[in-house]
């Protein structure tokens, strides 16, 4: 249409022009040529116009036949994708079915084998039990009773699915009247039963399950057979037994005048639950009991037989409204009972159990569940095929024979009921098949099909409706705008229209900017707040870059799964994670999500704080989160002005804050509000009510609950409910979030250790690199990009570590995980070194570029308490230790440490760790082991010789005028004495840095340490009670040693921030334990006040340790550290 109207218009312009020409020539010529040359222009213009308009007219044609085009491809897309949308959304349906199907038949195969095996061995553990009371009683054969039979049976009847156990010992036949005799005077269990039967009718229902309680059971023990108690205890005494050994001719008794064809009679002696009307019964009268016997004897094995119609030898289970279920098929589970133990095993008699195929279905499926079909086959032996129908929890038997339906037996599944060793020919082997019926295989055929596919077709139609609807508009606004060029061409001078037109555009645009305020309410949501537990305390001690790290690491794990769940984030605000569901778009199952997305979070947050504690340090693996939830209306939108966001508001949002602020570390909290919907969905059982109410600020005193335990396991509510533990996808803003492990393979350190064991090896590592770099620089006479460590010289290292770290003795305070603690402490305060040395003082130079130095420093770190004894150097003093004796009471323990540590790195097995740390130059080796031995002498805060030498020191040094009016060797000796102490006090800070950092870190090592002392004191170690003197000490503490400390720090000028942190701490933790440590400690009093708190003090554990974890000493390959 653009184009028609364009010819249109030019053929107008053109058509002024010519009939302008055409006045010309006609005052300029004759009359005859004027006529000639006007019929030849009127010729030419007109057929210049027919040529535009059929151009034009070619245009609009070729418009429509895009037109055309374009909708028939949309309709032909339309189609093609409807059907691939049905096909794959059936294929899904069935998939699923697929899937679902054989999880469940898994999980009926587990439970039935699961189900006949326990059977089998809870009738094993009774014949055990019936051979052990003979030969402890001096019982002999057949002449054996079990006096508590109700008890040793009732674990078999109780905790199987077994409903009764039966014992009958084989009576030979010339033994007869001696075994009637017998049972006549030996019929006192029966009483003892009675009395269990009284005191827990519930241990006796074996139609319904038994319950085997204890409690009752011990009774027995004080059970007395005198009439008189009995009549105290309100107990009947049983009617009397048969007194000859009988059988069922019918439905009368009678007496047995011979033997089977076993040669023996089997009378059926003791029973749990008992009755007294059936003993002396012979269980040889019963042809399939007979049979069942000769199988199990030839077999030697243990047997569970056909099902059968069981008569009236259990007729006295069935009440008079059971009596139908006497008609179901039972089977029974028959072993041999020997008479003892050794290779012989003569046989006694037999225990027989009698169990429900049905209750092998029972409670196999989960509830709801449409039906299976359950057809038990079998080898010849087994007789009539059975066929069960599951359906939830409940099992039937709908006949004999294979009943399923026949169109679906493609999905047979066959599963062996049991496991024998060897199958003769008479053995009955049975063997399950599973199908589904055609109901259970319709539940997973969903309208998702039709759904989806007139989702997309409606979806087609409204794309291809909005296109032509869009295609006329812009006609329109095509054919409306020529028309007011014309009206603006008729009405104004040509000079003027461009500024109307350009006014009128300004004015649209003006119009378009005055957009309204963007904002909604949502009535339906669920809020999450997740705060991470002692993150203020943990990142106190790191550096910005290693915060932050963790903080990358685990909210992009968290956006990752929202993204998965569908959940949306809001925003971050410090170290909180906001999240919402049930906006932009509403959901009916927020709540339900929102709990799910919390648990993953849950579970990632503590996979990834594991992996990340080897590159960020030790306490990284304790984080975790206090997640918080309520459910609510909120108001969102978009808050304008300088960095717009989107902002939630709402009385929800501050309840889901409290439920965060009131929560439990790796706990989820939700609101009664949250919890009623989570009931709605049918998930109460995910709620776990919190004990005592929580007091939340401005609403009182509410009934909160926790998610119970880990929801991951209901993985069949969420097919997605794995958590995607890789994250990485290639974007290189996402941050490695793991670290290479190295493996530790010994039992002698924990998994925590281990991780503590990497971390510190990865720390070394990169001061070896810095030593390495240093050479490379000096060689080469020029700065070094990157620098490899040789594999073998990393093992050595890491193998180095791992033994340290094993030599650590259990002490609360004077542990791996301090000296752990500590390293880290070095480790920032050298990077704080590193990244102001260009503006601090020509000793602060020497520190930065003396990397054997700052390696020596982490080392004195890692071995400063190994094999500490956890008591002061006083004590081992004054008990004469012989390490105290060795050297003469100067620092006994820090000398001991330091002597392991030594001994250990110079062993032939460290070579070319060694030459990776000081080459092969024995001045370098030396000078090592005075740095380290300065190092960790500097860690006896207590020696009140050594702490005056070192205040005198840092006086004399400090004390000058900073070397100005030195020169040359003597201002470059000055530095180096300078950077020497600034070291010692460097890793004097470290040992006792907690006192320097959060308020919590302070509590938590100053709680250990008292846990310690209380310790030696328990064993005889110390004389005074640390709660007599810990509140006054800790004060003293601070203010003679620590803060004084803290001040040379600062004074020195070379750590930066951490100078002014530390005293800040410092000072800050003095004041609050002045006000809150006498309660402190008198908790601490009552926790560790009780006398098992005794541990191992002895020295020389860990060399133990050290001696026990070598290995063969591998020969290095290489002798360069470089690879």
């Amino acid at each position: 249409m653009d184009s028609l109207n364009q010819t249109n218009k030019a053929l107008m312009t053109e058509t002024n022009v010519e009939a302008a020409d055409n006045s010309e020539s006609v005052s300029q010529t004759s009359d005859r040529g004027s006529n000639s040359t006007s019929d030849f222009s009127r010729s030419k213009t007109s057929g210049e116009r027919d040529a535009l308009i059929e151009i034009a007219r070619k245009e609009e044609r070729n418009v429509r036949m895009i037109r055309f085009i374009t909708i028939a491809a949309v309709v032909i897309c339309a189609i093609s994708v409807s059907v691939l949308v049905y096909y794959f959304a059936t294929g899904r349906d069935y998939n699923e079915f697929e899937i679902e199907y054989n999880l469940l038949v898994r999980n009926i195969h587990n439970l039935v084998v699961w189900e006949v095996q326990y059977n089998h061995a809870l009738v094993q553990q009774l014949c055990g039990t019936i051979t052990s009371e003979s030969l402890m009683s001096n019982q002999i054969f057949p002449n054996v009773t079990l006096p508590d039979f109700e008890i040793a049976g009732g674990f078999v009847d109780g905790m199987g699915g077994i409903m009764v156990a039966l014992f009958a010992p084989l009576i030979p036949q010339s033994q007869k009247e001696e075994w009637e005799e017998y049972s006549l005077l030996h019929q006192d269990w029966l009483n003892r039963s009675a009395f269990l039967k009284v005191e827990s009718p519930s241990h006796r229902d074996p139609l319904h399950g038994t319950i085997q309680d204890h409690e009752h059971d011990r009774r027995l023990e004080i059970f007395s057979l005198d009439p008189q108690d009995n009549a105290e205890l309100e107990i009947m005494p049983e009617p009397t037994i048969p007194t000859k050994i009988w059988k069922w001719d019918g439905d009368e008794k009678v007496q047995v005048e011979s033997t089977s064809d076993h040669d023996y009679y089997a009378p059926l002696w003791q029973s749990s639950p008992h009755y007294s009307g059936t003993v002396n019964v012979d269980l040889f009268s019963d042809p399939h009991i007979s049979k069942l016997y000769s199988t199990i004897t030839n077999s030697g094995q243990m047997k569970l037989s056909p099902g059968y119609e069981i008569g009236n030898l259990f007729d006295w289970m069935f009440d008079p409204t059971e009596k139908s279920q006497k008609l179901e098929l039972y089977a029974f589970i028959m072993e041999q009972v020997h008479v003892d133990f050794g290779q012989g095993k003569e046989v006694g008699g037999f225990v027989l159990a009698l169990t429900s195929f049905k209750n092998l279905f029972t409670r196999l499926l989960p509830e709801g569940t449409e039906g299976i079909y359950a057809v038990i086959t079998g080898t010849p032996a087994c007789g009539r095929n059975m066929t069960f129908m599951l359906r939830g929890e409940a099992a039937n038997f709908i006949g004999y024979g294979d009943l399923h339906e026949l169109e679906l037996g493609d999905h047979r599944r066959s599963i062996p009921m049991e496991l024998y060793e060897t199958v003769p020919d008479d053995l009955c082997l049975h063997e399950l098949n599973i199908y589904p019926s055609k109901a259970y295989k319709d539940s997973y055929k969903t309208n998702g099909t039709v759904v989806y596919t007139s989702i997309v077709v409606l979806a087609f139609l409204v794309t291809t409706t909005f296109f032509l609807v869009y295609e006329r508009l812009v006609t329109k606004r095509e054919q409306t705008k020529n028309a007011a060029l014309k009206v603006v061409s008729s009405i104004f001078p040509s000079n003027v229209q461009e500024k109307v037109l350009k006014g009128a555009a300004e004015g649209d645009a003006i119009n378009t900017e005055r957009e309204s305020v963007i904002a909604s309410f949502y009535p339906a949501t669920t809020v999450l707040f997740a705060d991470i537990e002692g993150f203020t305390a943990w990142s106190s001690t790191r550096e910005p870059a290693q915060v932050f790290r963790l903080l990358e690491c685990v909210y992009g794990a968290f956006d990752e799964i929202a993204r998965r769940r569908k959940i949306f984030k809001v925003e971050t605000v410090g170290d909180c994670y906001v999240a919402v569901c049930g906006m932009p778009q509403s959901r009916k199952d927020h709540a339900v999500a929102m709990i799910r997305f919390a648990r993953d979070c849950l579970t990632r947050m503590e996979s990834l704080s594991q992996d990340l504690e080897v590159s960020l340090g030790p306490d990284t693996a304790d984080l975790g989160f206090r997640v918080g939830i309520h459910s609510g209306p909120v108001t969102g939108g978009v808050l304008r002005g300088q960095n717009s966001r989107f902002q939630l508001f709402g009385d929800t949002m501050n309840m889901a804050a409290r439920m965060e602020s009131t929560g439990v570390k790796n706990r989820i909290q939700v609101s009664s509000a949250t919890a009623k919907l989570l009931v709605k969905a049918g998930k109460e059982r995910w709620l776990e009510k919190r004990e005592s109410k929580v007091d939340v600020k401005g609403k009182g005193t509410l009934e909160t609950y926790f998610i119970k335990g880990v929801m991951g396991q209901e993985a069949h509510e969420s097919k997605d409910a794995t958590v995607d533990t890789n994250l990485s996808s290639g974007d290189s803003d996402q941050p490695e979030c793991s670290a290479k492990v190295l493996e530790y393979t010994n039992d002698a350190i924990s998994i925590k250790t281990g991780r503590l064991v990497n971390w510190n090896t990865d720390v070394l590592s990169r001061r070896l690199v810095a030593i390495l770099k240093n050479e490379v620089a000096l060689l080469d006479h020029g700065l070094v990009e990157t620098v490899e460590l040789n594999p073998i010289a990393i093992q050595q290292l890491h193998r180095f570590v791992q033994i340290i770290a094993s030599m650590y003795n259990d002490n609360p305070f004077h542990n791996f995980s301090h000296a752990s603690h500590v390293t880290l402490s070095i480790e920032k305060m050298l990077s704080r070194v590193e990244k102001t040395n260009e503006f601090a003082s020509g000793y602060a130079n020497n520190i930065c570029k003396d990397p054997l130095a700052q390696f020596a420093a982490v080392l004195a770190a890692l071995i400063h308490d190994c094999d500490h004894f956890g008591v002061s150097n006083a004590t081992l003093v004054k008990e004469k230790n012989p390490i105290a004796l060795f050297y003469e009471g100067k620092s006994p323990a820090e000398n001991h440490s330091l002597s392991l540590g030594w001994e250990l790195l110079m062993e032939p097995e460290y070579s070319e760790l060694v030459k990776c740390i000081c080459g092969t130059d024995k001045k370098e080796v030396d000078r090592l082991k005075d740095l380290l031995t300065k190092a960790v002498l500097a860690t006896d805060v207590f020696d009140k010789e050594l702490n005056k030498e070192r205040d005198e020191k840092w006086r004399k040094v400090f004390g000058m005028d900073n070397g100005s009016n030195l020169t040359g060797k003597q201002a470059e000796q000055l530095d180096k004495l300078k950077a020497t102490i600034v070291m010692e006090h460097l890793i004097q800070a470290s040992d006792v840095v907690h006192t320097m950092q959060h308020w919590h870190i302070y509590i938590k090592w100053n709680e250990h340490f008292f846990e310690e002392t209380t310790i030696a004191y328990h064993n005889g170690r110390m004389h005074n009670n640390p709660a007599e003197f810990w509140y006054q000490g800790e004060i003293g503490f601070f203010n003679h040693y620590i803060i004084p400390l803290a001040k040379k720090l600062k004074e020195c000028k070379v750590f930066g921030v951490s100078c002014d942190e530390f005293l800040d701490y410092a000072e800050a933790n003095l004041k609050e334990w002045e006000l809150k440590g006498q309660q402190i400690v008198n908790d601490f009093s009552k926790k560790y006040s009780h006398s098992g708190l005794e541990r191992c003090n002895s020295f020389g554990v860990g060399i133990e340790r050290k001696d026990t974890l070598r290995r063969e000493k591998t020969q290095p390959t290489k002798n360069s550290c470089l690879d």
